[in-house]
């Protein structure tokens, strides 16, 4: 899905994706993470 943008809405399956950690060199799956239960995906704007 690069170079595209899609929103979300409430009950939508987001797409698969991975994220570095931010305070860990590991990086995550969203399918590893789902193995363990439900997600719930918080996204915060703004610098820390």
């Amino acid at each position: 899905m690069p170079g595209s943008s899609q929103t979300l809405r409430i009950g939508d399956r987001a797409p698969e994706f991975t994220l570095a950690a931010a305070n860990r060199s590991e990086v995550y799956s969203l399918p590893q993470v789902l193995a363990r239960g439900p997600v719930i995906l918080e996204f915060l704007r703004g610098t820390w």
